[in-house]
């Protein structure tokens, strides 16, 4: 059987593009001060960044962070977007339940918004390859009106305890 020349150039450039969206989601950005997990940024601090990696067979792994307002006015985290999967989704309780969030979430002003297991996460969803530990994942957070932070964010391994006290990162200095 003879596989048309378009439909083997097309079939290429989309295991180019997945190739690449897993190597940006999985290589560190270098942020300032070599803080994996953190973004050194104010008014918004991320801290604490990590993913857990996915549990065989699915194909979506759920980032935790917790964003720091430092200003004195309301900030919306409107997306987070991660080069490691085709979507990502954010999701926070409300009235009690796991809700994916479409118009984003308000983080008061000197307040934070927490993302923890069993109480709100990114869903990073369609992976375009295995998250593995000792990898790291990219997102960038936008916000209204703090624009675009990155952060890297360490693969924690399935059954590993999630990163707390003095194994997460703490908020930086400022931009």
């Amino acid at each position: 059987m003879r596989v048309p020349l378009p439909t083997v150039v097309a079939g290429l450039a989309v295991a180019a593009l997945g190739a690449a969206g897993l190597i940006r989601g999985a290589v560190p950005l270098g942020l300032p001060g070599g803080n994996e997990g953190t973004s050194n940024s104010a008014p918004i601090v991320v801290s604490g960044a990590w993913v857990r990696e996915p549990a065989p067979p699915t194909d979506s792994a759920a980032a935790y962070f917790t964003v720091y307002n430092t200003s004195g006015a309301d900030d919306r985290l409107l997306s987070v977007v991660s080069g490691a999967g085709r979507t990502s989704v954010l999701h926070t309780i409300v009235d009690g339940a796991m809700t994916a969030v479409a118009n984003g979430v308000v983080i008061p002003a000197h307040g934070k918004l927490v993302l923890s297991v069993a109480k709100g996460h990114v869903m990073i969803e369609q992976l375009f390859g295995k998250l593995e530990p000792g990898q790291s994942v990219n997102l960038a957070l936008t916000f209204e009106r703090a624009g675009t932070i990155d952060v890297s964010a360490p693969v924690v391994a399935l059954g590993a305890p999630a990163p707390t006290g003095s194994n997460a990162p703490s908020p930086g200095g400022s931009r």
